[in-house]
């Protein structure tokens, strides 16, 4: 097979640039509904897709070129170090495999996505050159142009994903079950998720608007500037708002450093920027509209009223302020347990539970499963400890002394230097979002990128190499040809990791729908495709238990028999495979119960799992209440009593948990503290709860007689 090397070469040269463009243009715009997570784990599966295709293209070139590439750079031994520290702490882990992959529907985070984010830089700083990133600006922020796009109409009732969703296919917002009206999401599937994109972009396009010399380039960025500005307003994201001003801030200092003066579309930019936020308000201030219409409605005061602004994670909730405050207790507890490598890449949904705060039982998110600590810098301390922190940090400052080079740099350009500082704009305002909540897919892969840029845009050019003659031999042919049957095998590994996730999202729909025998057949079809995969084994485990039961009363005792042993055997696997995970204790729990129908000696299994549940989450009330209520079906009131008590110690405002404490003292004989737990209940928690007037009335009146 004769193959002429430089043709080649030049090929595999423009499928990089290709891949790299799909990557920052395409890669915001992914999701889909087939999934078990819509949004990030199919723009992971699109980055390791991309990764793969570039890495493949980089090692042709360098079989074709006979040499080792790769670039030095400035930011080598902070990137590396961090690397090797997410190496370590993946070793140490407590469940390696989480730390390998990153927590389940999710991924980014883990090791995997980590190395997949060096290999770019180290391919982009090697393989690109400056004249190539003002198309590559122009790919991503296009990008964001169609995000804003998909974003703007949400916020006025109108989502393309409802359109494209069946059955209805209404453009409408009823597809959702958050409230995208009030908060735009767009293909982010979260607001601050979102925001955390757009402020990141923001300084960009602003500069590119102001320093592009094509008229028809310098309108395109500018209305992408107002799109992107627009969309962070409908995000309604505090964090969003308050990182862009830093961004904002850090711009400024340098247009003052460089005695640099926005021209008149920098002015105009400015200005446009202004009238969106008076014109559709921000979180902190009223619309135009509601403005004049307040002033005329309510009388001048007298005196200075102070506005307190509510900080929710949902209407109704508790002030996210002091959510944060316990969760990052709780990671500063973790960090204590794991000082130098943490607990392992991406475990905090694992290792935060033994250490959750008393606390998180009186928020409104008291039962959810937190598996971030809502702040990237104590995340990374928890699950990486000092080592991951540190070296997450010097890459971080490593960044900023490059940039910072660049802008004071005598040879550098007024261009090349506004860019330079956009993007550490950017990256500021994104590491103050990061800091109230924790990085996605796309801004880790912007960071990267920015990065790469930066390095590029401050060192000199590489002088072009020899060109290259000649075909290839066959040790160079059979090289190539591995690394391509390589790629392939990544390629088919990423397919079938998505393959299985769909199975499990289908299966795990019809079982809510009812439809056991299909819901069975997906999740065993995802149990193939992902065999070391806990979650498929757990949830199949307990419609195995429904199942056994369903049989049961269908007078098939045999067949009843076979389904309870499978479903034991399987939740058996669902710890050998991930015993860290507490949902699945819960699970287990649920299993033996279920099975309790049929065998009611399954009880004292289900005492045994809701035991090993709360030894790894010892503050969970809700596992605990469980407990309670199982040991009163087994015929052990004092133990269910024990436990009640200490549930309210846990959790004072449980109202169930006093009721069931009402009860059980009640037939104990302890009349006093039965109307103490009633009475409670009625004085602070729900006055117009039924079942504790009534008891508390049949006392009264027996208190009479």
């Amino acid at each position: 097979m004769n193959i002429d090397r430089a043709h080649l070469d030049s090929l595999l040269g423009r499928v990089i640039k290709i891949c790299f463009a799909i990557l920052l243009f395409v890669t915001p715009l992914i999701f889909a509904f087939d999934t078990k997570e819509l949004f990030e784990f199919n723009k992971m599966l699109t980055v390791y897709a991309l990764t793969t295709l570039i890495a493949v293209s980089w090692l042709g070139r360098m079989i074709a070129q006979k040499k080792f590439l790769i670039r030095a750079t400035p930011l080598d031994i902070p990137i590396l170090l961090f690397l090797l520290s997410q190496l370590i702490s993946t070793l140490l882990s407590i469940h390696p495999r989480t730390s390998i992959l990153g927590y389940y529907t999710r991924y980014n985070g883990g090791l995997l996505s980590t190395i997949s984010y060096v290999i770019l830089y180290f391919s982009f700083v090697t393989l690109l050159r400056k004249k190539d990133l003002l198309p590559l600006f122009g790919a991503l922020l296009t990008g964001s142009a169609l995000v804003s796009f998909y974003a703007i109409p949400e916020h006025f009732g109108h989502s393309m994903s409802c359109l494209l969703a069946a059955p209805n296919h209404a453009f409408n917002v009823s597809c959702w079950v958050q409230d995208v009206q009030s908060r735009v999401f767009a293909t982010f599937g979260q607001p601050n998720w979102l925001a955390a994109y757009v402020i990141t972009l923001l300084p960009l396009s602003f500069i590119l608007s102001c320093t592009v010399k094509k008229p028809g380039l310098q309108r395109v960025f500018s209305v992408t500037t107002l799109l992107l500005f627009t969309t962070l307003l409908f995000t309604r994201s505090r964090s969003g708002l308050v990182g862009l001003g830093v961004g904002a801030v850090v711009m400024l200092a340098v247009f003052w450093f460089r005695s640099w003066r926005p021209r008149k579309t920098g002015a105009l930019l400015a200005g446009g920027i202004l009238i969106i936020a008076l014109v559709f308000g921000t979180i902190y201030t009223p619309t135009l509209v509601k403005f004049f219409s307040k002033q005329k409605s309510q009388p001048v005061p007298t005196e200075t009223a102070t506005v307190q602004v509510v900080n929710r994670l949902e209407e109704g909730g508790t002030d996210s302020g002091e959510i944060r405050k316990i969760v990052w207790a709780g990671a500063i507890s973790v960090w204590k347990r794991y000082p130098w490598f943490g607990s392992g890449v991406e475990t905090f949904g694992y290792s935060y539970y033994l250490d959750r705060p008393a606390a998180h039982n009186m928020v409104s998110e008291w039962d959810f499963l937190y598996n971030k600590a809502h702040n990237e810098f104590l995340n990374y301390l928890a699950t990486t400890g000092v080592v991951g922190l540190g070296s997450y940090l010097f890459m971080l400052a490593s960044f900023g002394w490059l940039i910072l080079k660049t802008v004071r740099s005598k040879e550098a350009t007024n261009r090349t230097a506004l860019r330079s500082a956009a993007l550490f704009s950017g990256f500021s305002a994104l590491m103050v979002s990061n800091f109230f909540g924790f990085s996605t897919v796309m801004v880790s892969v912007i960071m990267y990128f920015f990065f790469a840029a930066a390095t590029i845009s401050y060192q000199p050019e590489e002088k072009t190499g020899k060109l290259l003659t000649g075909k290839f031999s066959l040790l160079s042919q059979a090289g190539l040809l591995v690394a391509i049957i390589s790629g392939v095998i990544i390629l088919m590994l990423i397919a079938r990791t998505r393959k299985a996730d769909v199975a499990y999202a289908t299966g795990k729909a019809q079982l809510d729908a009812q439809a056991y025998e299909a819901g069975t057949t997906n999740l065993a079809m995802a149990i193939k495709l992902a065999p070391r995969e806990a979650q498929y084994y757990d949830t199949l485990s307990s419609s195995y238990a429904r199942l056994a039961v369903a049989l049961a009363d269908q007078k098939e005792a045999t067949a009843a028999a076979q389904f309870a042993q499978s479903a034991i055997s399987l939740s058996d696997q669902t710890l050998a495979l991930n015993s860290e995970q507490r949902n699945f204790y819960k699970t287990r729990a649920q299993v033996f119960i279920i099975l309790s129908q049929l065998e009611s000696t399954a009880l004292e299994d289900a005492r045994a799992a809701l035991k090993l549940g709360f030894e790894k989450s010892p503050t969970d009330a809700k596992l605990l209440y469980n407990l309670a209520l199982t040991e009163l079906s087994l015929g052990l009131p004092e133990a269910a009593t024990a436990h009640l008590r200490e549930i309210i110690a846990l959790k004072p405002n449980y109202e169930q948990a006093r009721q069931e404490l009402g009860n059980l003292l009640l037939q104990q004989g302890d009349i006093q503290g039965a109307k103490a737990e009633f009475e409670y209940i009625l004085s602070n928690l729900s006055p117009s709860n039924e079942i504790a007037q009534k008891k508390l009335a049949e006392l009264e009146k027996a208190d009479a007689k």
